[in-house]
């Protein structure tokens, strides 16, 4: 399974935010110091934005903010906001009740184990370098 470049980038921006939670970070400044592209980051925002991962402030002194405390943000949600919802094969969409081949359970269990994995990590933990 390999992710999108949505998630590094996504996941290197909210490091930024949490960085500075009291200071509104301009696109540009985001662009810069995560290497990417303004549509595509702008794309990537939107997407955060949609699940109350972080918040944008138009305006001469705006910028992008997380929604909520580092600590209270997970980096499940993160992923799962900028990767479909992890929907790894189209079993997981039925919330694992499909039959519809006998490797149904595999997906069910990877999609289960992942998303527990991921949801059991903090942004604020990332940022204190304590998931390494």
């Amino acid at each position: 399974m390999k992710l999108s470049s949505k998630t590094h980038y996504g996941l290197m921006a909210c490091h930024v935010l949490a960085k500075n939670p009291e200071v509104a970070i301009s696109a540009s400044l985001l662009e810069s110091q995560i290497s990417v592209s303004g549509k595509y980051l702008e794309k990537i925002m939107r997407m955060l934005s949609k699940r109350n991962v972080v918040t944008a402030n138009r305006g001469a002194t705006g910028g992008y903010l997380l929604a909520r405390p580092a600590k209270d943000i997970t980096i499940g949600e993160i992923v799962r906001a900028l990767e479909d919802d992890m929907e790894i094969i189209e079993c997981v969409k039925h919330g694992g009740k499909c039959k519809c081949c006998p490797s149904s359970g595999v997906w069910k269990r990877l999609y289960e184990g992942i998303n527990n994995l991921l949801d059991s990590m903090t942004l604020e933990q990332m940022v204190n370098g304590e998931l390494h």
